[in-house]
């Protein structure tokens, strides 16, 4: 009689097991973070394989990349102790505070501009006019140079002022870059005039110059 209820329970558990329904376990959604970061393993484990294959390739010569990373080392330390200024040296150059133009170089750079040769030369120094002079180069030399300047159909445009500095001498300098064009093809050259110390004209250095006297 037992045996038969225990039977019996048996059976009842067996049907109850079976009728009860089956719930699927839902995998788990992996976010962005998440594969990023099998990504980030991906990454470091293939990195480390291809480390060990390069170390176990590259056994054979391990005393001499040894050397060779020492002799690069050396080279490097020598070279910055040749070409690196010393802390505290000062730099082989410095930056000159410039100075404003002066009214005698403004005026010739009118005068070129209507190819007036009397104003240029007025703004000469007395040293200048005869250095020009002892060159052969008179006032009627620079009206010439002015007038084949013209007849190439030479016109000035924008001038731009670089800046101005003293000289040892007493003098000063001053740098200019001037728009022309010549024959409708546009340059721009440069104009460097040295002055005394009473704002004259020493001197005018400018491709300019043996553009007029071609």
């Amino acid at each position: 009689m037992h045996a038969g209820r225990d039977s019996g329970s048996t059976n009842g558990s067996a049907i109850y097991q079976a009728g009860t329904p089956v719930v699927a376990t839902a995998t788990p959604r992996v976010g962005a973070v998440g594969m990023l970061a099998r990504l980030v393993r991906l990454l470091v484990r293939r990195l480390l394989r291809l480390t060990f294959i390069i170390g176990a390739a590259l056994r054979p010569f391990a005393a001499l990349l040894v050397v060779a990373l020492t002799a690069l080392g050396v080279i490097g330390w020598l070279a910055w102790q040749l070409w690196m200024p010393a802390p505290g040296a000062a730099a082989g150059f410095a930056r000159a505070e410039s100075i404003a133009p002066i009214v005698t170089v403004e005026r010739y750079l009118d005068a070129r501009r209507s190819f007036d040769a009397d104003a240029m030369w007025d703004t000469f120094s007395t040293s200048f006019q005869t250095a020009q002079l002892n060159m052969g180069a008179t006032k009627a030399t620079l009206q010439a140079q002015a007038d084949n300047e013209r007849s190439m159909g030479v016109t000035y445009g924008r001038v731009n002022y670089i800046g101005g500095i003293p000289t040892q001498d007493g003098g000063t300098m001053y740098f200019y870059a001037v728009d022309i064009t010549v024959q409708s093809q546009k340059l721009t050259v440069s104009l460097v005039f040295e002055a005394d110390a009473q704002g004259k004209i020493e001197n005018v250095s400018s491709p300019l110059n043996r553009l007029g006297s071609n």
